[in-house]
């Protein structure tokens, strides 16, 4: 897919996180809401079938397990990008670190801090 047509290419990396926590919470409340689908269905079905209506319970099954593959790859997903995210923020820190100049001490590198010849003058 080029580019020029991906409907992701438009959005920057702190927005691409959040559609993918968007969508990771959806996916959990969609496996949320059919678990208790399926304990209502069961509880209501144990009394026996109700008249007139088709029981759902076998399609609440088919759809859990994909449901949970869902919420696990948009867990995936937005791991992935907060690794991303701070991956680049390192690497950012890294750089801007490595441009600035470095502390430099005056005297002799075995001087003590001041706090020190403080503590030894004062006694």
């Amino acid at each position: 897919m080029s580019d020029a047509k991906n409907p992701l290419a438009k959005l920057d990396r702190q927005e691409l996180l959040w559609l993918a926590g968007i969508l990771k919470d959806a996916c959990r409340e969609r496996l949320e809401k059919n678990l208790v689908s399926q304990q209502f269905e069961e509880r209501l079905y144990a009394r026996g079938p109700v008249q007139g209506r088709l029981d759902p319970r076998p399609f609440l099954k088919i759809w859990e397990p994909r449901y949970r593959k869902f919420l696990e790859a948009a867990t995936d997903i937005h791991s992935w990008l907060e690794a991303e995210d701070a991956r680049t923020v390192a690497e950012t820190l890294r750089a801007r670190y490595e441009e600035a100049p470095a502390v430099t001490r005056h005297g002799p590198k075995t001087a003590r801090p001041a706090a020190r010849r403080r503590q030894r003058t004062a006694v």
